[in-house]
């Protein structure tokens, strides 16, 4: 595991891309493994069980939506640090940003209390089994959350060197320990739903000690838990560039908390079956996530050297990559959908509503890569108000609405609709705002304002 990293700032785009991008978009898929082997498993207990599965997609996205802002402002700040020169700056931001993320993500181990999770997940009108079933897996989910925190700050250090092939390595080898665990813990030990957030926890923890001694080893900065040299305005800066990045991921689960209200008035089934079918829509989305992620670096190490053409090449590189992975992927899951969505056993009901579900998505998917490469660049060019806004306007002032409308108009299947026009709607929305970043970032590296963006 000592690859040699990555020289953001010269050879071809496309080369530097690909290694940044390929290692990131494996680790993306395993990373997002972890949450479908869990629903492999757990529906196989029963529908109340995949329903409480689902309920907990919510509180899940609202952590990683503050480990990823944290994660991501460490790299930006990291990154843009590296490009300029100043190793030493860069090594402040990663030794600062473990005491930071503990205070913000310790807080959520005590919602393993069910004299806390009860009333929140008793807000969505669920009770008896499907209550007892989502307090079970809350359990060992909520402790989850800091070791999660932990891993993705050591994965950001190695991203700001140039090297994400380490990271995909330590994701595979937690996934493969969180695959073993899973039946065993969940059938042969009898531990039931409870098992499958216990299981995750273990290989969350390997993925994160894997890439701590990995980095002590390397001579490398490591998170720590000791105060280093202004520790508190690397604080600042994290939050700053990570508290956009977070409110814009949150804004996902607040969504599909009202999206979950909405189906759960249809009948369990209508909930389960949305559960699956957003599963398999991130199996395709997150492989080609992690161009996206590769962008983050890159940009910020490029707006520290003041390369512009390469930022420009890098995005138009990223946005055809993704076509070239999500068209053939794409039609083939569409065409053989109830096949697969069959393989987790969910009854005849819920694998007919979730291949519906998921066909419908996929239409909205079309400008999907021109969000992910706005999401990059915004992150990478330390401006993450403009996928902060395409998140507000699709998942908030469109999604959540048309998913009440029509729900009331066409049925539980109606709901499923509300998700496609709203992904295409933004997507068009993002075709301006593309431009427009670009614009501002061409600006401020001519302006040499690039390190303190307004």
């Amino acid at each position: 595991m000592s690859p040699a990293p990555v020289n953001m700032g010269q050879g071809r785009v496309l080369s530097v891309l690909l290694r940044l991008g390929g290692p990131a978009m494996v680790s993306m898929f395993f990373q997002n493994l972890y949450a479908l082997v869990d629903t492999v498993f757990v529906s196989w207990l029963g529908t109340a069980e995949l329903a409480a599965l689902s309920l907990s997609v919510p509180l899940f996205y609202v952590a990683l939506s503050l480990c990823k802002g944290l994660a991501v402002g460490a790299t930006a700040l990291m990154s843009h640090a590296r490009g300029a020169g100043d190793q030493r700056g860069a090594g402040d931001v990663a030794r600062a940003s473990l005491p930071l993320a503990l205070l913000v993500l310790t807080p959520f181990c005590l919602l393993a209390l069910p004299a806390l999770n009860q009333p929140l997940f008793g807000l969505f009108g669920v009770d008896g089994e499907v209550l007892a079933a989502a307090e079970q897996f809350v359990f060992w989910l909520a402790w989850t959350f800091p070791v999660m925190g932990f891993a993705m700050l050591c994965e950001s250090v190695f991203l700001s060197h140039g090297d994400s092939r380490t990271p995909m390595l330590a994701m595979i080898a937690g996934n493969v320990v969180n695959l073993a665990l899973d039946p065993l813990l969940i059938f042969s030990c009898k531990m039931g739903i409870a098992g499958a957030s216990l299981a995750s926890l273990v290989g969350w923890a390997v993925t994160g000690a894997i890439l701590f001694v990995v980095l002590g080893r390397r001579g490398m900065d490591r998170p720590t838990l000791a105060r280093g040299r202004d520790s508190v305005g690397q604080w600042g800066g994290m939050v700053r560039l990570g508290f956009p990045v977070s409110l814009t991921m949150l804004i996902i689960p607040v969504s599909t908390a009202g999206l979950n209200y909405v189906l759960a008035g249809f009948g369990p089934a209508f909930v389960g079956a949305w559960n699956l079918s957003s599963r398999m829509e991130q199996m395709l989305i997150l492989p080609i996530y992690g161009l996206s992620c590769a962008l983050i670096p890159f940009v910020g190490f490029n707006m520290g050297q003041g390369n512009r053409g390469r930022i420009r090449e890098a995005v138009r590189l990223c946005v055809r990559a993704c076509y070239a992975v999500l068209v053939p992927a794409g039609v083939l899951l569409a065409v053989f959908s109830h096949e697969i969505f069959a393989l987790f056993n969910p009854g005849p009901e819920v694998a007919s509503l979730s291949s519906h579900a998921f066909r419908l998505a996929l239409f909205g998917m079309a400008l999907a890569p021109v969000e992910l490469a706005i999401l990059g660049v915004a992150q990478g060019a330390r401006r993450p108000g403009y996928s902060l806004l395409l998140g507000s306007v699709r998942l908030l002032a469109l999604r959540l609405p048309l998913a009440f409308l029509f729900g009331h108009l066409l049925g539980g299947e109606g709901v499923y609709l509300s998700h496609t026009v709203s992904q295409m709607a933004s997507g068009l929305l993002g075709l301006y705002l593309l431009r427009l970043l670009l614009r501002r970032v061409d600006q401020a590296i001519a302006a040499g304002s690039d390190r303190n963006p307004a």
